[in-house]
């Protein structure tokens, strides 16, 4: 190989390696993008239950007490 073979290579084998790193960059920020989002999305479904796993046991609560006062009224009154 002449020196400029060697110099055209090494050219060509830095535009390729720096195209390469553009390339992987951005599918880095893409892919992190994307992980945020689903992540977002599942934290939300999370929080979505959590609050209607609560809701429901304010309301069980109630019920409860709603019972235990019915049955104590109906011991008053006999």
């Amino acid at each position: 190989m002449s020196r400029w073979d060697i110099v055209l290579f090494a050219v060509a084998s830095y535009i390729a390696i720096m195209g390469l790193v553009r390339l992987m960059r951005v599918r880095r920020i893409r892919l992190e993008r994307q992980f945020q989002e689903e992540f977002r999305r599942q934290r939300e479904i999370v929080l979505k239950q959590q609050a209607e796993q609560e809701k429901k046991a304010r309301e069980l609560a109630e019920q409860q007490q709603f019972e235990e006062f019915i049955k104590q009224k109906q011991k008053e009154a006999a």
